[in-house]
């Protein structure tokens, strides 16, 4: 996840956060979970970005915001597909509002696998904003 800055200001977004990955091979189902401080930001969408419809496979696209706790779930998977995504592109794009003066911290996790079943390492970097 890339922030567009370091800081935040009530009221004054949508701030576009795209959380992209970097150098997969054989991608083909990948299942992220994002937290955030609820009491600083709201989610405001959640959109699928299009590293994983490469070579025109239709991805299925999942997600789902619980606001009260700070936290996302998205999973992408392309069924039935043999092949997997490879290479650098965008994973989703998360659409947040400043809503009161803070801080929050980014935090990713999650799984990712090829077409056959085997685990593909991730390698996360939280990234942080403050909110005035």
């Amino acid at each position: 996840m890339t922030p567009p800055g370091a800081q935040f200001q009530i009221a004054g977004g949508p701030y576009t956060i795209p959380i992209t990955v970097a150098g997969v091979s054989r991608l083909s189902t990948v299942s992220l979970t994002i937290t955030f401080n609820p009491q600083a930001l709201r989610v405001r969408a959640i959109q699928e970005g299009s590293f994983m419809r490469q070579g025109g496979v239709n991805a299925a696209f999942t997600q789902q915001v619980d606001s009260t706790i700070g936290r996302i779930d998205i999973t992408i998977t392309r069924p039935g597909d043999m092949v997997g995504a490879s290479g650098t592109g965008l994973l989703a794009v998360a659409l947040f509002d400043a809503t009161a003066a803070g801080a929050s911290t980014f935090t990713l996790s999650g799984v990712a696998a090829t077409p056959e079943g085997t685990q593909i390492p991730l390698t996360f970097t939280p990234a942080s904003v403050v909110v005035r």
